[in-house]
């Protein structure tokens, strides 16, 4: 961890990547699902048209997400960062004084800006910037972080709703993203190892600070005009849509198999927990046998779990689920940049990041009204899970025929 006398600057901005994610993703995106169902009980919404503003919040961070990363890489990253981040903390809050779906639409459109450079996005830039031996492990490490607040915030959330009321958890939880964000966007994140005169992780001593950011790859036409980029679309939009769709209807399918709302919330994060070992396993597995194998492994671990949702009287099944399920779902936050990175190079790592989680939240966006409609429609959770189990083999297919179409294309660049 450190270089001669020195500590190496990289392993603060994982540190400053896990509060962010902690609390930006653990609050923001893992955490709201145990409001769906007091919200709509409350105000007397369909599940379906409520989901809606969890779309909102996604279509919003699909645009924004490119938009984020010419930001990012152009501007001050700290700036961008803390501005993003109160966002994000004021949009949360605000959720509190909402009374109609209109009111629930337009607070998530900022609350989608807020998160497109608040928290996934720049961290995984950073990571890449500053790491490149252990790069697979400092980015499980990173992002074990928005599992880990799942597990603690899920709970906490429940608590405050069942004691104090939806409207006042909103508001709580936004305040806490505000007090420790805001601060740690500001003061602690660094865009590369040149600001603090330091070489990447792995990097040889006699190199340039500089230099060594400025490695090959693909500029952003060649990228989208690849058949590689549009395998990892499709790939990132099923992966995406399966996972936020059955994580946000979690908490309700179980209350309505007839488990206790504090059950749910419970497994949720238990769930959640999960997600944040299998982001350390999977970030040494990737560093250790390629992000490829890494991503085939845990996908196929993320498909299969759904088999045991059906089985709800059984406690034994609802573990393994929320165990494989939890596993399975590190492939979102630690498999993407890897392949990208993989597949592209660090040359435009950036861009070609933000463009491609516009599919991430494109899945986010269909998939979590989707369930909620299938719902309405059906009477019934079942066909949104079978869906699901058959979308995650397709996307399995679409990510591995990418890795090995990406080497060619990677070498192209570097003739």
């Amino acid at each position: 961890m450190k270089r001669g006398n020195k500590l190496f600057y990289g392993w603060w901005i994982v540190a400053g990547g896990f509060i962010l994610n902690f609390l930006g993703v653990g609050i923001g995106i893992n955490a709201i699902p145990v409001f769906l169902k007091p919200v709509v009980t409350d105000l007397h919404f369909n599940r379906g048209d409520f989901s809606l503003y969890f779309t909102i919040v996604a279509l919003t961070m699909t645009f924004g997400a490119p938009l984020a990363g010419k930001l990012l890489e152009k501007y001050n990253v700290r700036i961008v960062m803390g501005a993003s981040t109160l966002l994000l903390a004021a949009g949360f809050a605000a959720y509190s004084l909402c009374t109609t779906l209109t009111e629930f639409y337009i607070v998530s459109f900022f609350v989608g800006v807020g998160h497109a450079a608040a928290h996934i996005i720049p961290v995984s830039m950073l990571i890449t910037n500053w790491f490149n031996k252990k790069r697979g492990l400092a980015m499980g490490v990173v992002f074990t972080a928005s599992g880990l607040g799942g597990l603690f915030f899920s709970p906490v959330a429940n608590h405050i709703i069942t004691e104090y009321g939806w409207r006042n958890g909103y508001l709580a939880l936004g305040l806490l993203i505000g007090v420790f964000c805001v601060p740690c966007a500001f003061f602690v994140m660094r865009k590369s190892p040149a600001e603090v005169g330091q070489l990447p992780d792995g990097a040889k001593a006699g190199s340039s600070a500089t230099a060594v950011v400025e490695e090959s790859g693909f500029s952003v036409g060649q990228a989208v005009k690849s058949p590689v980029f549009w395998l990892l679309v499709v790939m990132i939009f099923l992966i995406d849509a399966q996972a936020m769709g059955i994580q946000q209807h979690l908490p309700a399918y179980l209350t309505d198999r007839g488990r206790s709302a504090s059950f749910a919330a419970n497994l949720l994060g238990f769930y959640l927990g999960m997600i944040a070992v299998g982001k350390i396993i999977l970030g040494y597995v990737s560093d250790r046998f390629g992000s490829g194998t890494g991503f085939a492994i845990f996908t196929c671990v993320l498909g299969g779990s759904l088999m045991f949702l059906f089985n709800t009287e059984e406690l034994w099944s609802l573990a393994l689920f929320a165990i494989a399920f939890g596993f399975g779902n590190a492939v979102i936050t630690v498999s993407l940049p890897l392949m990208t990175a993989a597949c592209f190079g660090m040359k435009n790592f950036g861009v070609i990041f933000g463009l491609l989680t516009i599919a991430n939240a494109l899945g986010a966006a269909v998939g979590t009204p989707g369930v909620g409609y299938l719902y309405d429609t059906t009477g019934s959770y079942n066909t949104a899970i079978w869906i699901s189990v058959v979308i995650t083999f397709v996307a399995l297919a679409a990510g591995v025929l990418a890795m090995r179409l990406s080497s060619r294309a990677m070498a192209g660049t570097q003739a």
